[in-house]
């Protein structure tokens, strides 16, 4: 489909030319520009490497039509001397030796008029590629263009690997997830849904698991988006935290998140590692050879009335009971019991663990103090680790700490954390930047609903 369309494209760009040429020669206005010769330049257009013919005129690098209308697929017509260029719902209209160009129906001015140069008629590229709806981006000395369209409200990245994200849209109906390309921007649907759980990919890429709302698993292909049921359990599975090998998934089971239990994904066993009758467990995290796990347990508020009846209006609830205190377990030991690494009442949030031993959070301890991330020790003993900004979020990958923190008003930085504290800064960004991943695959950010991905030295925007 696309191979056909740039076909087509590149006949209408002849037919454009010839008849631009002819209109030419009847109008003594339209001269062909002798004295300025085109050259080769490759430029990346929608990921792939693209040759065009490019002359410079007084400074300013001017591209043939031809070759930018088959490089991104654009539809041509020639309409009483003026050339008609649409795309994605675009239409860009010029005219030979005009100092502007009409887009959408707004005109927009040219610093350099249009150029008929041996033949073929040459336009400024940034101008023509943003009245088409699309980018013009200098990327590592490479000059880049885009005329994808962009999703538009997505959230949740996950790396798939380094090429791929998945990413997910909310709308009233229901959530629908894509996969979607780092360099380009371009997406796909994987799957729509109303009752399934966030998709939580496998560390190879080939798969990601999810559960319905009556607890059933299922498993998606990332490459043929076939799903399969993996297990009839309809227990309630709120957390799921896949192995390093990418054959086990573990999660907490029930709807109050009671046990810690584990899935085969080849037979579908079940088989419970934790079963100590406390509700309320979450932020699970496993250690890579599935024996240790670090979570956290919220204890709610308690009743002071004497009525039991919580439905009632006039029951008087005590909430400075509410605590989140983070545990380890280790299921080596026989009959062992979880073991409490914090005390403190402060608000405990990311909460991450490397070994399943030790774990670090960010403590927010009031509304006028600076959040700061905090080891917690398995002997219990804790340890600031990052204060110097107020800490916006924390995450863990590859046994190292990545820390998002406001700078000033105006920006963020992104550091990396070491278990003795020493912090340094691998990015400064903007302050609108609220959420980031890290993976062996690389490093995205959500700023202000866009997602944007690492490629070089600069930023990519993949979603709008």
């Amino acid at each position: 489909m696309v191979m056909r369309k740039a076909v087509a494209a590149s006949v209408a760009a002849a037919v454009v030319a010839t008849s631009i040429v002819s209109a030419a020669s009847a109008a003594p206005a339209a001269k062909t520009v002798a004295a300025v010769q085109a050259q080769q330049s490759t430029f990346t257009v929608n990921g792939n490497a693209v040759a065009f013919r490019v002359v410079t005129k007084n400074g300013e690098t001017l591209v043939s039509v031809r070759d930018l209308a088959q490089a991104i697929g654009a539809n041509i017509a020639v309409n009483n001397g003026a050339l008609t260029v649409t795309l994605n719902g675009h239409t860009v209209e010029v005219k030979l030796n005009a100092k502007q160009l009409t887009a959408d129906g707004a005109a927009v001015s040219l610093k350099q008029p249009i150029q008929l140069v041996n033949g073929s008629t040459y336009i400024a590229l940034r101008p023509f590629i943003a009245g088409l709806g699309g980018t013009v981006a200098l990327n590592a000395g490479q000059i880049s263009v885009s005329t994808v369209q962009l999703l538009e409200g997505a959230e949740n990245p996950r790396f798939v690997n380094a090429s791929t994200l998945l990413v997910s849209t909310i709308q009233e109906e229901g959530r629908t997830d894509y996969l979607v390309d780092t360099a380009t921007g371009k997406s796909e649907v994987l799957m729509t849904s109303t009752d399934k759980s966030d998709l939580v990919v496998a560390p190879n890429g080939q798969q990601a698991i999810f559960s319905d709302n009556e607890g059933l698993l299922y498993l998606i292909n990332l490459s043929t988006k076939a799903v399969a049921k993996l297990s009839d359990d309809n227990n309630i599975k709120p957390e799921l935290v896949w192995s390093p090998d990418s054959g086990t998934v573990y999660f907490l089971q029930g709807d109050k998140g009671s046990v810690i239990a584990k899935i085969d994904v080849t037979s579908g066993e079940i088989t419970k590692i934790l079963e100590d009758k406390v509700d309320y467990k979450s932020s699970l995290n496993v250690s890579a050879d599935g024996t240790q796990f670090v979570y956290a347990v919220t204890t709610l508020g308690k009743v002071t009335a004497d009525s039991t009846n919580v439905d009632e209006d006039n029951v008087d609830i005590d909430f400075s009971a509410n605590q989140i205190q983070i545990f380890s377990f280790d299921s080596t030991v026989k009959d062992g019991k979880p073991t409490q690494l914090t005390k403190g009442t402060d608000d405990k949030i990311f909460i991450t663990s490397a070994d399943g031993k030790n774990a670090a959070y960010v403590s927010v301890p009031n509304e006028n103090s600076n959040a700061v991330l905090v080891a917690a020790a398995a002997d219990g003993t804790t340890k600031n680790l990052y204060g110097a900004h107020d800490v916006l979020e924390s995450v863990q990958y590859a046994g190292k700490l990545y820390v998002l923190a406001a700078n000033s008003d105006t920006e963020n930085g992104i550091y990396e954390v070491t278990a003795s504290g020493a912090a340094n800064q691998l990015y400064a960004v903007s302050a609108e930047v609220s959420s980031i991943v890290v993976s062996e695959s690389g490093i995205a950010v959500v700023r202000d609903g866009s997602i944007l991905v690492k490629n070089g030295n600069s930023w990519t925007a993949v979603t709008k």
